[in-house]
């Protein structure tokens, strides 16, 4: 991941002010002493000074009465606090008319408890309103019928999981690496291994495409991996869905000859299943022979490669929201021969650069000698750093912009670490001019390209009229690998590899 510099909010504390050491003098209620009419020259003292002080150091004497008995002094107007005594005779009085601490008290424990109790009656009655609504988001769960065990589903996002780690201890597959990266080797050391939190697979060396959702890890470290990617790519095992029972019964495949008293099964592989589905794709029967794509040089011997057998083990998509593993870098990476001749080195994996050899024997037999690769193959860490340096130059740029909006404005350019084509090998970076440039488009070797790559298993990655659909501007000089197959029905069909990988998914479901 990148690091990159966020906004720190920062908390003033506010400044402690000085104590005030001024001392208070306590604050006392001062009787009023009822006295005797004053005098003339009394009354006018009293007038002048209007507050009378008692003295600080003796009490104030309390009048007697006519009947010789000592009147209490009258009350000022400061309200005081009943005595004790006064405390318990109203307390008693309160008493005898039913009220008391205790009755208050427990009246309202009675009545909170009475409000908890319509509230939780109100919560049960929403939450029966909404259980048909769950019960009915749960219905996609199907409880699996592996042989003679039974294991329940999950559902994540709309994408039906199943458990792969039963399902190798059930099969007895051998089970090896990390918990974070777990590889499966069945029969005849046919192996896929599952990075967890990763959109792509790898199998027997080739990568695979997860769309439908990460590999995931649950439930005492087993892994779980959604259920459409064991139908397309596990061979030998059987996938039987009961839509009534919520159902999927999975079976080893039993071979013709086969008896109760003696099955015969086959062997169970990891291979590309896909592909069966997809030869009855026919809106463009004709894909050419290679007797019919004009080639000028005796290219027979790069035919496995521009045309590979397996020609659905390339379709891998990453983008900005099919990412790639950190950790993944391709088995079968090879030096590139065409590189610009300036010291660099760059690598791709082996079928797509023996095509991209094929390509610039054709390219360099119609004049157009100047073209080279300036990039191939980049490990996470190299596109981590490429994206840096191309954030830090837009904030140098324009200072005024923060960092999200830089980040924002590379994101049109260049991949953020982790979703780059780049990490799987099998695309590069190519053109005639000191450094990549959209006006590449203009040079006639582009416009052979244009015309001419798909012969050899390319396409042009990011289109000028696919921005919108890519999410990348226009690259003349960025190309992929995906075998000629597809790479001509792409070019027929006008579809970018996104689109053609939505295409082929509904063709193969219909």
């Amino acid at each position: 991941m990148n690091n990159f510099d966020e906004n720190k909010d920062f908390v003033k504390r506010p400044t402690a002010g000085k104590a005030d050491n001024t001392p208070h003098r306590p604050i006392r209620n001062i009787p009023t002493q009822v006295r005797r009419p004053a005098s003339n020259q009394t009354a006018q003292r009293l007038s002048q000074n209007q507050v009378h002080k008692a003295p600080s150091n003796r009490k104030p004497t309390p009048t007697v009465s006519s009947v010789g008995v000592r009147a209490p002094a009258p009350q000022s107007p400061a309200r005081k606090s009943p005595s004790l005594s006064g405390k318990r005779e109203m307390l008693q009085e309160s008493e005898k008319n039913g009220f008391s601490v205790g009755t208050v008290v427990k009246n309202i424990i009675i009545f909170i408890v009475m409000l908890a109790a319509l509230l939780a009656i109100g919560l049960a009655l929403i939450l029966s309103s909404v259980a048909p609504k769950l019960t009915e988001k749960d219905s996609a769960d199907y409880t699996y019928l592996l042989d003679d065990s039974e294991y329940s589903s999950i559902t994540v996002n709309g994408v039906l999981y199943m458990n792969m780690s039963r399902l190798a201890e059930e099969y007895s597959f051998v089970v090896s690496g990390t918990k974070d990266s777990l590889r499966f080797t069945a029969d005849d050391n046919e192996y896929v291994e599952f990075t967890i939190g990763s959109r792509s697979a790898k199998i027997n060396g080739d990568m695979a495409d997860i769309s439908y959702g990460p590999a995931l890890i649950r439930e005492n470290e087993n892994v779980w991996i959604p259920l459409t990617f064991a139908e397309n790519y596990f061979s030998g095992i059987a996938f039987l869905k009961d839509e009534e029972e919520q159902t999927i019964s999975i079976t080893r495949e039993e071979l013709d000859g086969s008896t109760e008293d003696e099955p015969l099964y086959a062997k169970i592989t990891f291979k590309v299943k896909g592909s069966q589905a997809l030869t009855g794709i026919d809106e463009d029967p004709d894909i050419g022979d290679i007797a019919d794509l004009g080639f000028t040089n005796d290219l027979s011997e790069y035919e496995q490669y521009m045309n590979p057998r397996d020609r659905d083990a390339y379709l891998i998509l990453v983008n900005k929201t099919n990412s790639i593993s950190a950790d993944i870098i391709p088995e079968n990476l090879v030096s590139i021969v065409n590189v610009r001749n300036d010291g660099r080195k760059e690598q791709m994996v082996e079928c797509a650069e023996k095509a991209l050899e094929a390509m610039f024997i054709e390219m360099k037999s119609a004049g157009y000698t100047d073209v080279s690769v300036t990039s191939g193959y980049r490990s996470y860490k190299k596109q981590e750093s490429l994206f840096n340096t191309y954030l830090q130059r837009e904030k140098s740029n324009d200072p005024s912009l923060s960092t999200e909006e830089a980040k924002a404005i590379v994101l049109t350019y260049s991949a953020y670490p982790g979703t780059s084509e780049h990490q799987t090998g099998l695309c590069c970076d190519m053109h005639n001019l000191p450094s990549a440039d959209v006006s590449f488009a203009n040079k006639e070797a582009y416009k052979w390209l244009k015309e001419n790559c798909h012969k050899f298993g390319f396409v042009i990655r990011f289109p000028e009229d696919k921005v919108d659909i890519t999410g990348y501007s226009f690259e003349p000089w960025h190309y992929r690998f995906v075998g000629r197959y597809h790479a001509t029905r792409m070019k027929n069909l006008g579809m970018c590899l996104e689109e053609y990988v939505a295409h082929l998914k509904i063709a193969e479901n219909n």
